[in-house]
Protein backbone atom coordinates (compact mmCIF):
# COMPACT_ATOMS: atom_id res chain seq x y z
CA UNK A 1 0.00 0.00 0.00
CA UNK A 2 1.20 3.54 -1.24
CA UNK A 3 2.06 5.48 2.34
CA UNK A 4 -0.25 7.87 1.54
CA UNK A 5 -3.10 5.43 0.51
CA UNK A 6 -5.89 5.09 3.01
CA UNK A 7 -4.05 7.35 5.69
CA UNK A 8 -7.37 9.21 6.56
CA UNK A 9 -6.60 12.41 5.05
CA UNK A 10 -9.05 14.51 3.78
CA UNK A 11 -7.74 16.41 0.63
CA UNK A 12 -9.30 19.38 -0.24
CA UNK A 13 -11.05 19.85 -3.47
CA UNK A 14 -8.90 22.59 -5.33
CA UNK A 15 -10.76 25.74 -5.41
CA UNK A 16 -11.67 26.18 -9.04
CA UNK A 17 -13.54 23.30 -9.20
CA UNK A 18 -17.59 23.33 -9.35
CA UNK A 19 -19.99 20.75 -8.60
CA UNK A 20 -22.91 22.15 -10.81
CA UNK A 21 -26.20 20.60 -11.93
CA UNK A 22 -26.08 21.19 -15.55
CA UNK A 23 -29.66 21.57 -16.16
CA UNK A 24 -29.94 24.28 -14.00
CA UNK A 25 -29.36 27.44 -16.38
CA UNK A 26 -31.90 25.68 -18.98
CA UNK A 27 -34.60 24.75 -16.46
CA UNK A 28 -34.37 28.53 -14.82
CA UNK A 29 -34.45 30.36 -18.23
CA UNK A 30 -37.56 28.44 -19.54
CA UNK A 31 -39.34 28.88 -15.94
CA UNK A 32 -38.43 32.50 -16.54
CA UNK A 33 -39.51 32.69 -19.88
CA UNK A 34 -43.03 30.50 -19.42
CA UNK A 35 -43.85 32.00 -16.42
CA UNK A 36 -43.67 35.87 -18.10
CA UNK A 37 -46.28 34.42 -20.41
CA UNK A 38 -48.64 33.93 -17.84
CA UNK A 39 -51.18 35.84 -15.29
CA UNK A 40 -49.11 33.78 -12.18
CA UNK A 41 -47.45 35.44 -9.71
CA UNK A 42 -43.51 36.40 -10.50
CA UNK A 43 -42.17 36.53 -7.38
CA UNK A 44 -38.59 34.72 -6.65
CA UNK A 45 -40.35 32.41 -4.48
CA UNK A 46 -42.93 30.91 -6.86
CA UNK A 47 -39.91 30.58 -9.68
CA UNK A 48 -37.75 28.90 -7.18
CA UNK A 49 -40.97 26.85 -5.94
CA UNK A 50 -41.68 25.88 -9.76
CA UNK A 51 -37.74 25.31 -10.77
CA UNK A 52 -37.67 23.25 -7.72
CA UNK A 53 -40.54 20.61 -8.71
CA UNK A 54 -38.78 20.22 -12.09
CA UNK A 55 -35.64 19.46 -10.59
CA UNK A 56 -36.94 16.93 -8.42
CA UNK A 57 -38.95 15.49 -11.42
CA UNK A 58 -35.77 14.45 -12.61
CA UNK A 59 -33.84 17.34 -14.17
CA UNK A 60 -30.59 16.87 -12.36
CA UNK A 61 -27.47 16.07 -14.26
CA UNK A 62 -24.43 16.56 -12.00
CA UNK A 63 -21.16 17.56 -12.98
CA UNK A 64 -17.83 18.31 -11.11
CA UNK A 65 -16.31 20.87 -14.01
CA UNK A 66 -14.19 23.96 -13.78
CA UNK A 67 -15.56 27.29 -13.28
CA UNK A 68 -16.86 28.39 -17.17
CA UNK A 69 -16.66 25.10 -18.64
CA UNK A 70 -20.26 24.33 -17.95
CA UNK A 71 -21.41 24.44 -21.48
CA UNK A 72 -19.27 21.99 -22.31
CA UNK A 73 -21.16 19.52 -19.98
CA UNK A 74 -24.79 20.11 -20.36
CA UNK A 75 -27.12 17.31 -21.77
CA UNK A 76 -27.79 17.22 -25.30
CA UNK A 77 -31.41 19.11 -25.42
CA UNK A 78 -33.14 17.71 -28.57
CA UNK A 79 -36.18 18.16 -29.35
CA UNK A 80 -37.53 15.33 -27.59
CA UNK A 81 -35.54 16.80 -24.43
CA UNK A 82 -37.34 19.74 -24.28
CA UNK A 83 -40.61 19.09 -24.92
CA UNK A 84 -40.72 17.04 -21.70
CA UNK A 85 -38.64 19.11 -19.88
CA UNK A 86 -41.79 21.92 -20.79
CA UNK A 87 -44.11 19.26 -19.94
CA UNK A 88 -42.38 19.62 -16.45
CA UNK A 89 -42.61 23.39 -16.19
CA UNK A 90 -46.21 23.40 -17.01
CA UNK A 91 -46.88 21.08 -14.71
CA UNK A 92 -45.32 22.69 -12.13
CA UNK A 93 -46.22 25.98 -13.02
CA UNK A 94 -50.06 24.61 -12.70
CA UNK A 95 -49.29 22.92 -9.16
CA UNK A 96 -47.92 26.82 -8.10
CA UNK A 97 -49.90 28.85 -9.30
CA UNK A 98 -52.52 26.44 -7.74
CA UNK A 99 -50.87 25.97 -4.58
CA UNK A 100 -48.60 29.12 -3.98
CA UNK A 101 -46.95 28.92 -0.27
CA UNK A 102 -47.74 32.53 0.13
CA UNK A 103 -51.24 34.16 0.44
CA UNK A 104 -52.62 35.86 -2.86
CA UNK A 105 -52.58 39.39 -1.13
CA UNK A 106 -48.52 39.04 -1.90
CA UNK A 107 -48.80 38.16 -5.55
CA UNK A 108 -46.54 40.38 -7.46
CA UNK A 109 -47.96 40.59 -11.22
CA UNK A 110 -45.68 41.26 -14.34
CA UNK A 111 -45.69 44.96 -14.22
CA UNK A 112 -44.48 44.99 -10.66
CA UNK A 113 -41.72 42.37 -11.34
CA UNK A 114 -39.95 44.53 -13.56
Amino acid sequence: MAENEHSGAVRKRPEHFKLVNAYDELVQTAVREVMNKTDMCQCERCFLDICAIVFNGGYTHFVNTLEGELMKKVPDMNLGNHVEMMVQVMHAMKLVKNFPHHDMSEKITKEESV
